[in-house]
């Protein structure tokens, strides 16, 4: 059996799937099984794929039922099931692991047997495009620097009910943990889906964020982020989702959580306020530009 189960979801991803699959296989630590999961790509990346498993008896290949496109969330709960690995990792088809990744995270989690996942600082990598004028930035998650977060503090300090830059999905988390809370939330098809699921891990287990980038986290316009938050509006109608299925996964808890309780509170009022004041914004604009009409 591998050591960790690699899910990498893609859906019309021709343009870099060859690359992240092969930051894959040029990991240092080489007990690893890739899971390659089609969310219904109708380009040249699912032969692509499918060649590289046919290549690597470490490589496989699964889609859904009738090639059907899922959405992001389903994709990687399908991926993680079909593994057999007690450490799971994900990666999407645009992004690019620095070769020890699974090596450094696989020690972290051996070190310390009560942490349920661990993840780093992220790179923003503008520099794949020979033509990009903006320098690679790299973001320590949440301003924080090889720390273990008990819970809830880790969901406290991030975004998106935190002030801290949010994590990313460079994680390495144990199966038992991505079981014990039901893998990621599958009515998030894109934005957020991520968020959702490390929240529900965050609440319950205590994390270890380091100071290390291990993934370069692709920039390009095509990305899900960057499609999905292009209009102010569409972000918080999603954001708004978010927060309300966070209100609805704490209600069905256990423990009280009070301090999470009020960071939601304070997020879905901020939420309230920006459209408040963008609303605002777009009436005088608006009536502005009518009296303009209204004088000539």
């Amino acid at each position: 059996m591998a050591q960790v189960s690699v899910v990498l979801i893609f859906l019309d991803a021709e343009r870099f799937i060859g690359e992240a699959i092969d930051s894959a296989r040029g990991q240092s630590l080489s007990d690893w099984e890739l899971i390659l999961v089609d969310d219904g790509s109708s380009d040249e990346s699912t032969a692509i794929a499918k060649r590289a498993a046919e290549a690597d008896p470490r490589i496989r290949y699964v889609e859904h039922p009738s090639h059907a496109n899922r959405g992001m969330s389903a994709s990687r709960n399908l991926g993680a099931a079909q593994g057999t690995a007690p450490y799971l990792a994900f990666l999407d088809a645009d992004d690019r692991w620095e070769p020890n990744k699974l090596a450094e995270q696989v020690a972290l989690l051996e070190g310390d047997g009560e942490l349920a996942l661990t993840l780093g600082a992220l790179l923003y990598w503008y520099s794949w495009d020979p033509a990009a004028v903006e320098p690679d930035r790299l973001v320590l998650t949440g301003g924080i620097a090889d720390r273990r977060l008990e819970p809830p503090e880790a969901a406290l300090q991030l975004y998106p009910l935190g002030t801290g830059a949010g994590a990313g999905l460079d994680v390495l988390v144990r199966r038992s943990a991505f079981e014990a809370v039901d893998g990621f939330e599958e009515r998030f098809r894109g934005l957020y889906e991520d968020q959702a699921f490390l929240l529900k891990i965050f609440l319950r287990y205590p994390v270890f964020i380091s100071s290390r980038p291990w993934l370069r986290y692709r920039q390009h316009d095509a990305s899900c982020c960057a499609t999905t938050t292009r209009s102010p509006a569409d972000y918080r109608r999603l954001r708004m989702d978010f927060l309300r299925w966070l209100a609805t996964y704490l209600d069905r808890q256990s423990t009280l959580q009070p301090k999470v309780r009020r960071a939601l509170w304070r997020a879905q009022r901020r939420l309230r306020l920006e459209a408040a004041r963008d609303l605002v914004k777009k009436t005088l604009r608006r009536l502005a530009s009518g009296g303009a009409s209204t004088r000539a």
